[in-house]
């Protein structure tokens, strides 16, 4: 790797570190569940081990410990634990930004493609903004980008060493991002054996079956909650249909490559013409204006949520980035196992349209994005360095550079967007909220209903039991009448029992958060007003924060 190439990737590994970190200087912590995180975090670092008991909402957290030992082994070295949270997982989800460089690099072997593929995923909104948040799914996806460039090289014996105990830690990790790198992997190789016509590697074929019994032995065998609750959510009766399948579609894709072997066909890929780049790039911006469209105009694919034209505009760089990988599918045709990245993204595609039929619930079309994004890196690095090579004439070349540096400088501009561009979610938890949250920790001694961010809050730093999305009348409805029925029982995490308290928060009223895909409102004014009647009865009030206890004697409530 030549200077120049090295420093520009430390610049652009910067640029991505800097902007996952960014939300900090305007908030303690980040991340919508950061305090359910903070929870698993402080129980292993007292008692050496994760607790599979739990009655925080994210219920298959505790089987899916891989990210807790991270953080809670970097907070020996002296960070604070909230501290170590909030910055050790987003650094390391920067670094997808150094694979994306070594993966377009190995396809392509051109370093321009290559700064242009990391330079894309530092600054894109839907790898950006997730990696910002200390996840699960953050530090996953760096172990998925990894995986997916060792499986590259199975052909050293000695990549197994590396390659064994990333996928160990990526399943015990995030379920999620093991689905999408076995249907990414399967898909692929069966994609780049069909168009070679040959049979796939013995290491591939040992490879790929011992993810997919690691993966299934420890849904099956140990993560209980997962096995019960996550995979039966489907919208198929028996519910195991869909795993039944994937031994006959391994079967029936066995068969299709064996035919395939028997065929005199050859592909042949044809290399582009600068026509042809500019034809394609423009038909692949014209499709992502027509996709933002129809998610203003109807709704996000698996929420509830729609966008605004004003979002629309905004995004317009990374719009403009996304489109060179229409012109840059075609040149990694030629490349060495350049078959792949467009395998892996019909893995994805597939996945999206499949799970909104089977499990819409499960499979949520927008958790796709942040893989989608992964692998159209390499396309988008081919592309732009075909397009600045032959589509443009050769004194204009110098111009590609300005145009790349204006199209990043854009993408990081809105890759942590506002709380306006999200629909009115906001992730961010400040100081204090946090207090409110200590407060209650000696005080509150029943249920809290709330909505989602503050319940992560409340239950993650004062260990009390709240409601997340399970009480929505209750601070929506405009009267304690309404929401009473709803209130005398409700089926929070931590158990069927009746509301005690509610708390509320300057975040809360600008914007209610109950489930992740579906549209954040304010809080009406007059259920806001309900708060000043019985059997309501203010505790406490910071200037931020409220914690009403409700008086269930004043109205003859059940007992509790």
């Amino acid at each position: 790797m030549r200077r120049s190439t090295a420093s520009s990737l430390l610049a652009i590994l910067t640029l991505g570190v800097i902007l996952r970190l960014s939300p900090l200087t305007r908030f303690l912590y980040f991340g919508s569940d950061f305090g359910e995180y903070f929870q698993i975090s402080r129980g292993l670092s007292a008692t050496g081990h994760v607790s599979l008991e739990y009655t925080g909402w994210g219920i298959t957290y505790p089987y899916f410990p891989g990210m807790f030992f991270s953080v809670v082994g970097t907070s020996f070295g002296g960070l604070e634990l909230g501290g170590s949270l909030s910055l050790v997982i987003p650094v390391l989800g920067a670094f997808v930004t150094v694979v994306a460089f070594l993966l377009t690099a190995r396809f392509l072997h051109e370093d321009k493609a290559a700064l242009i593929a990391a330079a894309f995923l530092a600054v894109a909104m839907p790898q950006a903004f997730v990696t910002a948040h200390p996840t699960p799914a953050a530090l996953a996806e760096l172990l998925v980008a990894t995986t997916l460039l060792l499986f590259l090289r199975l052909r050293d014996a000695r990549t197994w060493v590396l390659l064994i105990p990333l996928t160990a830690a990526l399943i015990v990790t995030h379920h999620l991002s093991a689905y999408f790198l076995l249907v990414m992997l399967v898909l692929a190789t069966v994609a780049s054996s069909l168009v070679a016509g040959r049979v796939p590697s013995r290491s591939q074929a040992i490879y790929l079956a011992v993810l997919a019994s690691l993966t299934f032995a420890y849904w099956f065998v140990y993560a209980t909650t997962f096995r019960v609750a996550i995979i039966t959510d489907v919208n198929l009766d028996p519910w195991w249909l869909p795993l039944a399948a994937f031994p006959v579609l391994v079967l029936l894709l066995a068969g299709a490559i064996a035919l395939r072997r028997k065929s005199p066909w050859r592909y042949r890929p044809r290399f582009p013409t600068s026509r042809h780049i500019t034809l394609v790039y423009g038909l692949g911006f014209a499709t992502i204006l027509v996709i933002e469209a129809a998610s203003a105009l109807f709704t996000i694919p698996g929420t509830a949520i729609r966008i605004t034209p004003t979002t629309i505009v905004v995004f317009l760089p990374l719009a403009a980035l996304i489109s060179f990988a229409a012109a840059g599918r075609k040149p990694t045709d030629f490349a060495r196992d350049g078959i792949a990245p467009s395998g892996w993204l019909l893995a994805l595609v597939l996945s999206v349209a499949g799970g909104a039929v089977i499990a819409p619930r499960v499979l949520i079309p927008y958790r796709h994005m942040e893989y989608i994004v992964l692998v159209l890196a390499p396309l988008i690095g081919a592309g732009f360095a075909l397009w600045s090579e032959g589509a443009l004439r050769p004194r204009a070349r110098g111009a590609a550079v300005a145009i790349a540096a204006l199209l990043v400088v854009g993408g990081a501009l809105t890759a942590i967007p506002s709380t306006d561009e999200l629909a009115g979610y906001e992730a961010g938890i400040r100081p204090s909220a946090v207090d409110a949250a200590f407060w209650a920790g000696l005080h509150v001694d029943g249920l809290v209903a709330t909505d989602h961010r503050l319940s992560t809050v409340l239950f993650g730093f004062g260990s009390v039991g709240a409601t997340w999305d399970r009480a929505p009348l209750t601070l929506l409805a405009s009267s304690f009448g309404e929401a009473r029925s709803e209130m005398e029982s409700v089926a929070a995490p931590s158990g069927n029992r009746r509301v005690d308290f509610v708390a509320i928060d300057r975040d809360l009223l600008s914007g209610v958060q109950l489930l992740p895909y579906e549209p954040v409102n304010p809080m009406p004014p007059g259920a806001r007003a309900k708060f000043l009647d019985s059997p309501y009865m203010k505790i406490l009030d910071s200037g931020f924060a409220q914690v009403f206890f409700v008086n269930w004697g004043l109205v003859g409530g059940p007992s509790p």
